[in-house]
């Protein structure tokens, strides 16, 4: 418990020095959209989820989910790329502060071009994969707060996780980079 207490005061202490993630006010602020969602094409034969998590230049970094298929040559596809976040670049400065703000499910630029500084993926079968959708589809539509201690990019990523039938970490006020490591640490099996 006194661990527990601790991270929380140092998350609510680096909340209140540290510049936000996307650099809310100023031209780095990127414009989240709603999530990224395609179809399922014929030539998927096998399907997967992927965590993943970046840091960010003077920030806490982000972390989301990114699901996909693999034909029968071995090629990938990305399919949906989502995470979550303050919705605005003033909701993302004010969440900072651990205030709550709107928060959207949904992608930023940076999702969809800049690498990953962790990552972890596992392989899921058709079926889980639309149980896997629909639980994104869900959060999109019950998702509209964003509080940086409680409901986070983190949080979101644990309930897909835990969607995919993932164990995942008990606490998500953490970096996203640690966050996702820990939840590979948790699910990755001992030969």
């Amino acid at each position: 418990m006194v661990r527990l207490l601790s991270a929380i005061g140092l998350m609510v202490g680096l909340a209140a020095i540290l510049p936000c993630s996307a650099g809310a006010g100023s031209s780095n602020y990127e414009r989240t959209y709603p999530a990224r969602i395609g179809p399922l094409t014929a030539e998927a034969k096998s399907f997967y989820a992927e965590f993943r998590a970046r840091n960010e230049a003077g920030g806490f970094g982000h972390s989301y989910v990114v699901l996909g298929t693999v034909d029968a040559t071995g090629g990938t596809r990305e399919t949906v790329v989502v995470g979550f976040m303050p919705k605005s670049a003033s909701d993302d400065y004010w969440g900072q502060f651990g205030i709550p703000v709107t928060g959207l499910v949904g992608v930023a630029r940076s999702d969809l071009i800049r690498r990953p500084d962790v990552r972890f993926r596992i392989a899921i079968s058709k079926a889980r994969y639309y149980q896997v959708v629909i639980t994104i589809v869900n959060l999109r539509r019950t998702w509209t707060t964003y509080e940086l201690l409680v409901r986070n990019c983190n949080s979101f990523v644990s309930e897909v996780a835990g969607a995919a039938g993932l164990r995942t970490p008990l606490l998500t006020a953490q970096f996203p980079v640690w966050y996702i490591a820990e939840l590979r640490t948790l699910n990755s099996h001992s030969p």
